[in-house]
């Protein structure tokens, strides 16, 4: 037995589109566009089993609608995987050039933790305190650049793969 995800539009080209749910007339569980369903936690597992049906005004569908539309479903998400490559090349970059200010400001604070641990004029107590938090200010300051850098990424990967799993949807149009 075939599962679906439906998705119901008035205009194919909706399927496409971002749709602000409206209280007054939208179920709570429908699901309007292509875009909000990728929004779904996990979704990736589970659309290796499932099929997409798109249903469609009867006066919009020609024989050549379901053809354009596996096809703008293609082309979509490509764009959307390229999209989502764009950012993560964008963050890997931010991260490697705030990682080089994050050392510098760590090496920094080691020193002037250091320079704190030996100023004998300071009392003992104090130039402990003073001399371990200037090393976790510096701790704190390069720990932002190595989380972007070892899992910041994830979320576009993720991203990249549930538009891959939606690319390969079987697809069915159907009339309502």
């Amino acid at each position: 037995m075939t599962k679906f995800i439906t998705v119901k539009v008035n205009d194919v080209r909706d399927l496409f589109r971002e749709h602000e749910f409206d209280p007054f007339n939208d179920d709570a569980d429908r699901i309007d566009s292509i875009a909000q369903m990728a929004q779904f936690p996990n979704i990736v597992s589970q659309l290796q089993t499932l099929e997409l049906r798109v249903l469609v005004p009867a006066a919009a569908i020609t024989q050549e609608t379901e053809a354009q539309v596996r096809h703008a479903l293609s082309r979509y998400s490509a764009h959307m995987v390229m999209q989502v490559r764009r950012k993560l090349a964008a963050m890997r970059w931010v991260g490697l050039r705030t990682s080089l200010i994050g050392l510098v400001f760590f090496g920094m604070s080691l020193a002037a933790a250091a320079a704190v641990g030996r100023a004998l004029f300071i009392p003992e107590g104090l130039r402990t305190l003073a001399s371990e938090s200037l090393i976790v200010a510096g701790w704190v300051l390069l720990w932002q650049p190595l989380d972007t850098l070892v899992q910041g990424w994830w979320p576009q990967w993720e991203e990249e793969r549930t538009f891959r799993a939606i690319a390969a949807l079987p697809l069915r149009l159907e009339a309502f």
